[in-house]
């Protein structure tokens, strides 16, 4: 008492916290069920608390804890099926609820145990109640996961089961002796349920010893319950893989069947009864010894003859033939029995299946015999089209993936067949996927492998019409399949009879024009061949692999004219520029060197391949000067590049310039230009002056090629365009040429010269046209560096053929005749004809130079008879007469008609002065035509007609 009443104060404060507590909760239970969750913590400490306190407890206080706690429990087992907690997580509302279960119970036991210190009744029905209330309790919360709590209720319940136990010894009541030995064996079930779920093993081989027939032989019912725990236990050593615990269980559970009367549960206990022996087998084909096969068949012929449901039995059959290889025919004979008897549910199908794929792995065509069977004879029946595909599917799988099926296409293409007519429509979407998918792998395995005949047959299959959903896109990957076969074999009238066959867009897309490119390479259809290109690269603006391929299939057949158009395609799809993944340098230099070859070997000259050519030296001028331009491409067109690029070029412009027409020569020779002037400036002197020199010639081709084009142009702005790129050019080679001429010598020299006169007059020519006047001035003074008079025929014509002023025209003939005059007086021929040109104009509008004209031409008449003189004196006195009379004879004299025609012109001229009473003039110019006539070769008559005509003149008016 003295421990009573120290410790009083605090067991009440204790109680009346657990009460008040427990009020709480039941008003929880009451109006918010949602919210038990958050009385978690509590419940455990008050159910901690009750446990401890209770025993000290008043009379009072343990009344009322009875009270609440017995409405605690009520709540707790209504509060299930309260539809407030339909959206609250089940899992965790129910382990409140267990809970709060447990401290109903735990009230209920300090409470009857206090009452029974003060109880003389011994009769058990008190005890009855609590241990059916504990175990009851301890199986919701076993079932919910609460170990913990449940093992404190089942050890609470103990203390009454020994209790009663002893009363059972006592009293021999039936009903009550009955009813304790049932409670007494659910309690040890339930502890060795615990055991179990606590993984102590141990404990539940002790308490399942408590239920020996020595002691309490279980119900029928109570049985059943054993044995459905220890089939529990079994499966989950199996699932641990302790195959020999697992069978002493499944043994034991077997054992507790065995030796009860089951005829009031007959159902439930066979199918128990069967599930165990199928675990059993199970794991003793595990080990595959004599001794547990022959143990297997004892089970199956026992389970034969105990239960009806021969699939049960069956299967475990499957299960046996499955290990032994050598009984595939066996295992075939059962598997086809059930598929044509087993009532068909989405689960049996599953184990069909799963037999069927364990048949497979000893003998596909079996396990095909048996999904073909399945599908004629039981499936086509049913309205379940899910069944139907699935069993296509597999049926497709085993052929495509089995090479004992190799010969099966045939008969799977009957089967297609009929399912078509009896279905009456196409196969899924997934469905035909998944078949086109397995057909497909198939086609690209046999094609690797060359047989094209049963690629073929494939692709026809995976296109039957029971697989019309597949999409325009499966159809069109299998027909260009199909083409891609026929290529195989040659069979070309194959190919277009599967073009035909195709639709519109299927046709289009590149991927078949590629193939059909293909096939026109193989039939020479240039036709054809040249629509696939334009369609491909209409296509594939962005994506040039396509078109990357024609050109290798080009290449591949041999036919040049062919990768010419396809890497012409390929080039101008990308502009000429440089894309990631293209080597556009390589690309232009394929193009570039097979045109070459094409126009070279003589047997085409066609213009397309000539403006072909054209576009790949300019298409790589300009990404050459775009490579340079850019920093992270610098390395793009190297030295080497730019020097195949400028020498063929260049090479191509000369063998070709009288050949071609010179707008297309000329768009080549700009293009080598352009090369030359790309390369950087740090070469070594042997190749600066090469590419100097190549520089030099391209121009020199260039104003050859312009004044060809600007002579042939009928429009004049075209005309006058090409004069003035002319003059440009000429620019450049006259910088050029003047560095080039101090380095050589000789004959380079001389020819060097020659391109430099020619130029020149080119030059006056464009100069003329353009109507730069200023410049044919200084042209004819640059044209001295040449040492070429024969260009001042050139500047003469054409002065005189321009519409430059007469003034102009004057001066320019004036500067002419003097270089000449300087230059060279073996040709007084070329000259009296200027002379005599210059005159008629001068006469007409400047009269003062007609005067200087004629003093010019008595000069020059009178130096070539001086120089004639000096030379006939010379021969006389060293070289024979035959010698001398040949070079007296090529000495030049002035002409004598021109000398005539400017005496008398001038002598005329001198009448119009005497006529108009310019005596003096008159005077001057009489006297002049006098001295020129004197020079002529005439013997003098025509200087003695003038003279006397002049004397004839009466000065006296």
């Amino acid at each position: 008492m003295a421990l009573a009443t120290k410790s009083g104060p605090k067991v009440n404060r204790r109680l009346d916290s657990a009460i008040a507590f427990a009020t709480r909760l039941e008003e929880t239970f009451r109006d918010a069920p949602l919210t038990l969750p958050l009385l978690a913590d509590s419940l455990h400490v008050h159910i901690d608390s009750v446990a401890l306190v209770a025993t000290l407890a008043r009379t009072s206080q343990l009344r009322e804890f009875d009270e609440r706690g017995t409405r605690i429990w009520n709540l707790a087992t209504k509060i299930k099926d309260d539809d407030r907690l339909h959206n609250c997580e089940p899992s965790r509302l129910c382990c409140w609820i267990a809970r709060s279960r447990a401290l109903s119970l735990q009230s209920q036991v300090r409470t009857r145990q206090q009452h029974r210190c003060h109880s003389s009744s011994d009769s058990g029905t008190d005890d009855v109640r609590v241990l059916k209330t504990a175990l009851k309790a301890s199986k919701y919360c076993l079932d919910q996961g609460q170990l913990g709590v449940t093992e404190q209720v089942v050890e609470r319940a103990a203390f009454y089961e020994q209790r009663l136990h002893k009363v059972s010894r006592v009293d021999n009541t039936r009903v009550l002796h009955s009813s304790i030995r049932r409670l007494s064996n659910e309690y040890y079930i339930l502890r060795i349920t615990l055991a179990w779920r606590q993984e102590r093993l141990d404990l539940a081989e002790i308490w399942l010893a408590n239920l020996s027939p020595d002691r309490h032989m279980p119900e029928a019912a109570v049985a059943e319950q054993l044995a459905d725990v220890l089939f529990q236990i079994g499966r989950d050593q199996a699932r641990k893989q302790l195959d020999k615990s697992a069978l002493q269980w499944l043994d034991r559970a077997y054992d507790t069947l065995a030796g009860q009367d089951t005829a009031e549960r007959a159902f439930d206990v066979t199918e128990l009864r069967c599930c165990i022996m199928h675990s059993t087998v199970h794991i003793l084909l595990k080990d595959r010894c004599e001794e547990n096969f022959s143990r297997a068949w004892d089970i199956i012929h026992e389970l034969e003859g105990a239960t009806k449901n021969v699939v049960v039995v069956w299967l475990l059959k499957l299960e046996i033939h499955s290990i032994d290889q050598s009984a595939a025919h066996d295992y075939y004979e059962i598997l086809i029995q059930i598929v044509r008897q087993i009532h068909l549910s989405d689960a049996n199908m599953t184990t069909i299946f799963h037999y069927v794929h364990e048949l497979r792995k000893q003998s596909p065509r079996l396990a095909h015999t048996v999904l073909v069977t399945f599908v004629s004879e039981r499936l086509l029946a049913m309205e379940e089209i899910a069944w139907v595909e699935k069993t296509l599917i597999t049926i497709v799988w085993n052929c495509t993936t089995s090479q004992d099926l190799e010969d099966t296409t045939g008969p799977l293409e009957e089967l297609l067949d009929t399912v078509a007519a009896k279905t009456l429509s196409a196969l899924g979407t997934s469905a035909t996927h998944a078949a086109q998918i397995l057909m497909l792998k198939r086609v690209e395995a046999l094609y690797r492998l060359g047989d094209y005949d049963q690629a073929d047959i494939w692709c026809r299959l995976a296109l039957h019409n029971l697989f019309d959903s597949s999409g325009t896109s499966n159809i069109a990957k299998l027909q260009r399949k199909r083409i891609l076969c026929a290529l195989g074999k040659s069979d070309l009238a194959k190919c277009r009879e599967i073009r035909c066959q195709m639709s519109d867009s299927t046709a289009r897309d590149p991927s078949t024009q590629y193939l059909l490119y293909r096939v026109a390479l193989k039939c020479q259809d240039v036709d054809l061949a040249a629509g696939c290109l334009s369609s491909i690269s209409e296509e594939s603006m962005t994506d040039n692999t396509l078109l990357y391929a024609c050109v290798l299939e080009a290449q591949k057949s041999g036919d040049r004219s062919q990768v010419i158009r396809a890497l012409s395609r390929v080039l101008e799809t990308t502009g000429y520029k440089a894309t990631s993944g293209l080597c556009l340098p390589a690309l232009l230099r394929l193009n570039g060197r097979m045109l070459i070859q094409e126009l070279e070997s003589g047997h085409v000259q066609d213009q397309h391949y000539v403006g072909e050519l054209c576009k790949v030296f300019e298409g790589a001028a300009v990404a050459a000067k775009t490579a340079r331009r850019g920093s992270s491409q610098t390395d793009t067109f190297a030295s080497t590049e730019l020097d195949w690029f400028s020498r063929n070029s260049y090479n191509v412009a000369l063998k070709m310039c009288t050949s071609w027409p010179p707008d297309m020569t000329l768009r080549i020779v700009r293009a080598c230009s352009n090369f030359i002037d790309l390369y950087p400036d740090d070469n070594d002197s042997m190749q600066a002056s090469d590419l100097s020199l190549r520089r030099l010639f391209c121009d020199y081709l260039g104003c050859c090629l312009l004044v060809t084009l600007a002579r042939a142009e009928d429009e004049i702005q075209e005309q006058l365009q090409h004069y003035l790129v002319l003059r440009k050019t000429m620019n450049d080679f006259r910088t050029l040429v003047k560095q080039q001429v101090s380095k050589l010598d000789g004959g380079a020299k001389s020819d060097l010269l020659r391109k430099y006169s020619c130029l020149i007059a080119f030059d006056f020519e464009a100069a003329a046209r353009l109507k730069s006047w200023t410049s044919l001035g200084e042209l004819i003074d640059e044209s001295e560096l040449c040492g070429d008079n024969s260009i001042y025929n050139v500047m003469a014509d054409v002065v005189l053929a321009s519409e430059a002023p007469t003034e102009v025209v004057i001066a320019t003939l004036q500067q002419i005749v003097n270089r000449v005059w300087l230059q060279d007086l073996d040709n007084i021929d070329r000259l009296a004809r200027w002379i005599r040109c210059l005159l008629t104009l001068a006469l007409s509008s400047n009269i003062e130079m007609a005067e200087n004209l004629i003093d010019q031409v008595h000069s020059i008449a009178q130096s070539a008879r001086a120089v004639r003189s000096a030379a006939a004196l010379c021969i006389a006195h060293s070289s024979p007469l035959s010698a001398d009379n040949e070079c007296v004879q090529r000495t030049t004299t002035y002409p004598g008609e021109e000398l005539e025609w400017v005496a008398t012109t001038t002598f005329n001229r001198a009448i119009d002065f005497y006529c108009a009473a310019h005596d003096g003039a008159c005077r001057r110019w009489a006297e002049k035509a006098i001295g020129l006539a004197d020079l002529g070769e005439d013997e003098r008559r025509l200087h003695r007609l003038l003279q006397a005509k002049y004397l004839g003149l009466a000065w006296d008016r």
